[in-house]
């Protein structure tokens, strides 16, 4: 029997027998689809993750120098900052830790008055090394970045610049001080935890440390890793460097934090584990059970057939041909439902995006892994019915068959 001639014959049984195929693959297509919406949606969570932080930080391979212990949370400011982190620190890290290729200086403080144009708002200024923009890759929507530490210029996110109804070439105050615009960024949406990333101005470092924050301390040290795998080394390093240039003996507490965004995403990311494991659990308990499912009514289906298994068998069909008839069934019965269910997922995947306003991401590779397992699923629970069917005895059938 060759395989077109098989692949019909079982295409016709199945479609001859629709309840019993729909009941066969039931637990399979839901099996397909709960493994295929886990999927997207710990995908899309990781895509939204990384974007975010990417949004915010422009990329997750640094590492975050910040003043404070460890038991101070959250980002620390110049307002509120303890003066522990100086340029000098910032240079010795860019000079004396292996694996760093940049590092960006900055102070910030939030709820700063802008105005401009008879208008007014709050926003959070930066001052910043010229460096930064490389460090973060900022996109200008028009005009430039500045590279003098000392001007007082400003480049204003996109969401100030609309406020403010101001353009590059035009003035705006700065906690009283008067800065030219020379550059508006391009919107960058939100960052973790939905921050505005256009409510911002980034001004020179040393004209934010004299005339706006006036102190020379910082609250944030930016490293840019040249192999992002080795940031955990990278880290040690960088906090052995500052202990020993801030005179911590051992035991004292630091008097500073490293943070690394990679380790930030990791933590974010198995937020929600539990529920991905309880889905993960649902779509191999259907997998499981539409396997079952198919041995069983592929043993009915032998049980009621034995007329014609006997028939084909005294037409000269050998055990063989009833053995791959029948094992061919299971395995189109379960190609069918992965299928219908990786159609099913995308289509549910590609709803809920659009209905829910959520990031799902379809993961191509595990949900066409899902898929093969499936087909597997169904090579296995059918070849034992298969054998069933092949083992009947003709001669018997037919003398229970005669009058």
């Amino acid at each position: 029997m060759t395989i077109a001639t098989l692949t019909k014959l079982s295409w016709r049984a199945v479609s001859r027998s629709r309840v019993r195929t729909l009941l066969s693959g039931a637990g399979l297509v839901i099996g397909v689809l709960a493994i295929t919406i886990t999927v997207a949606t710990g995908e899309g969570a990781r895509r939204a993750v990384r974007g975010s932080f990417k949004a915010m930080f422009g990329s997750i391979d640094v590492l975050f120098v910040q003043p404070g212990g460890p038991a101070q949370r959250g980002m620390s400011t110049a307002a509120d900052a303890v003066t522990t982190l100086t340029p000098d620190d910032a240079a010795a890290i860019a000079a004396q830790v292996n694996g760093v290729r940049e590092v960006g200086m900055a102070q910030d403080a939030p709820n700063i008055v802008a105005e401009a144009n008879g208008q007014n708002t709050t926003t959070s200024l930066w001052g910043v090394s010229s460096n930064w923009q490389s460090l973060h890759g900022d996109s200008v929507a028009s005009g430039s970045y500045f590279h003098d530490t000392d001007a007082r210029v400003a480049v204003l996110g996109s969401d100030v610049a609309r406020v403010l109804r101001v353009s590059i070439g035009q003035r705006l105050r700065l906690s009283g001080i008067e800065f030219d615009i020379v550059g508006v960024l391009a919107p960058n949406g939100a960052g973790p935890g939905g921050i505005s990333l256009d409510n911002i101005v980034y001004v020179p470092l040393g004209t934010a440390s004299r005339r706006v924050f006036n102190k020379t301390a910082l609250n944030l040290v930016d490293v840019a890793l040249v192999t992002p795998d080795a940031w955990q080394k990278t880290q040690g390093d960088v906090e052995k460097l500052v202990r020993a240039r801030h005179a911590l003996a051992p035991g004292q507490i630091d008097d500073f934090r490293v943070i690394a965004p990679r380790a930030m995403i990791a933590r974010m990311e198995s937020v929600d584990s539990g529920v991905a494991k309880t889905l993960w659990w649902v779509g191999g308990l259907g997998l499981g059970l539409g396997g079952v499912i198919v041995a069983v009514l592929a043993v009915t289906a032998a049980l009621q057939r034995r007329h014609e298994i006997a028939t084909c068998r005294a037409c000269g069909a050998t055990r063989k041909d009833i053995l791959l008839q029948f094992w061919a069934e299971s395995v189109c019965t379960a190609t069918g439902a992965a299928a219908i269910g990786v159609l099913l997922g995308v289509g549910v995947t590609a709803l809920g995006a659009t209905m829910m306003r959520a990031k799902l991401a379809v993961d191509w590779p595990l949900t066409l892994g899902a898929a093969l397992a499936t087909v597997l699923v169904g090579i296995l629970a059918g070849y034992a019915p298969a054998r069933r069917a092949a083992s009947v005895d003709p001669a018997i059938v037919l003398r229970e068959a005669a009058p």
